[in-house]
């Protein structure tokens, strides 16, 4: 059985069975080949393939994948992805400060149009292709604009203080299109993944409210009306011819997982369109960041743990749980850190080749005391490995180490 993947899910152990190019643009005779090493997928990439065909008769399948080490300081996630594998330039805090402020005021305004499409909705009952077109051009522009790490922790960093609906979709809608963005999409395909993810709950504005806005887990009838939800949704979607079949895919796919144990049980796992995996990734870690639907908020960094894990399990798209923690890092750039040596300071940096060891800029010495200028320290590169590592996510707020600057 032939299946073609983006070149970044290429890995040895895979059978190519065809190639995104002629064979003459290409470094090898053939177009069907076991992929033994590494240099075979750089030699593609060199050639600016961008997609492959493999035999799954003869090779791995993209969810056969071991990315990472057993333990979440262990893993490097040594995946090869759209993401650069050289990191950015280290920036001052005050640059940082400066973006973020920016990021956190445009989301106050995305919110507020966000919250004006769901509330007609809620009122009319029907979802308006003009105003949710409208809402999705504005997060559209912001996640263009903006840098990824700034509106990733414009969007999470309290979020467990708010799991309301109207910020869940936006939050969900914005970190959908971060991947999307990476993964090369173009702006229509950009425009309906944003849109599905948008619009992937629409389906709950039917349900009692309690249903998702509780602290306890859901049993019996309620259950089964809340798992009734993505239905809902795409019913309503497709209601309104104006939308695309990938937005009523996405609200009827959500919830579906590739190990086959979501719902609703009758979408096959095996057929879910790309957008959705995309949009379930995004939902699931606002979920697990927020409590939304019922669930204990976890911290960022816990969040992203538990993310990695449940993609191990089957739970969801392995290959994408990793492409957006390569984006956003383990230990998220404004994340406020305690070393072992007991100093603490903010990531500025991430290192994509070793996730668990960004650039750090220390503020405060191991007694307490703010270094008079900050320590930018490279933990995947020092004088002495391993000298220094990161012990606990001490808070994720810039403003304590932009003070001690």
């Amino acid at each position: 059985m032939r299946k073609r993947i983006p070149l970044c899910q290429l890995r040895v152990g895979m059978y190519v069975a065809g190639i995104d190019g002629s064979w003459f643009r290409t470094p090898f005779l053939r177009h069907r080949f076991p992929v033994k090493t590494e240099e075979q997928i750089e030699r593609l990439r060199r050639s600016n393939i961008h997609a492959v065909d493999i035999d799954l008769s003869k090779g791995l399948d993209v969810t056969s994948l071991q990315i990472a080490e057993a333990t979440l300081h262990t893993i490097g996630l040594r995946t090869s992805t759209q993401v650069s594998q050289a990191h950015d330039a280290p920036r001052s805090l005050g640059t940082l400060s400066q973006e973020l402020t920016v990021a956190r005021e445009t989301r106050d305004k995305l919110a507020q149009s966000v919250k004006t499409v769901f509330d007609k909705i809620s009122k009319t009952g029907t979802a308006r292709p003009g105003p949710v077109n409208e809402a999705v051009q504005e997060i559209t522009i912001v996640t263009r604009t903006l840098s990824t790490h700034a509106t990733f922790m414009a969007m999470s960093h309290g979020r467990h203080l708010d799991d309301s609906f109207n910020n869940h979709s936006l939050t969900v809608c914005t970190l959908a299109m971060i991947i999307g963005q990476t993964l090369g999409y173009d702006l229509m395909k950009l425009h309906e993944l944003a849109t599905g993810a948008l619009l992937h709950d629409i389906g709950l504005l039917q349900l009692p409210r309690h249903l998702f806005r509780t602290s306890t887990s859901l049993s019996g009838e309620d259950l089964a009306a809340f798992h009734h939800h993505p239905r809902l949704g795409a019913i309503a979607i497709e209601a309104q011819r104006d939308f695309s079949q990938t937005v009523r895919q996405v609200a009827a796919e959500h919830h579906v997982t590739p190990d086959g144990q979501g719902y609703p049980s009758e979408t096959s796992a095996g057929s879910t369109a790309e957008a959705s995996r995309i949009v379930a990734i995004a939902d699931r870690y606002d979920e697990l960041l927020t409590g939304f639907g019922g669930l204990r908020p976890l911290p960022s960094h816990a969040a992203i743990q538990q993310l990695f894990k449940e993609g191990e399990f089957g739970r969801l798209d392995l290959g994408l749980v990793s492409l957006f923690i390569k984006l956003v890092g383990i230990y998220p750039v404004y994340s406020f850190v305690e070393l072992n040596t007991k100093e603490r300071g903010m990531i500025t940096t991430i290192n994509p080749a070793t996730l668990h060891q960004p650039i750090v800029a220390l503020t405060y010495d191991e007694t307490g005391s703010p270094y008079r200028h900050p320590l930018m320290i490279d933990l995947a590169n020092q004088a002495q490995p391993s000298t220094r590592s990161i012990e606990r996510v001490v808070t994720s707020e810039l403003g304590k180490a932009s003070r001690a600057a």
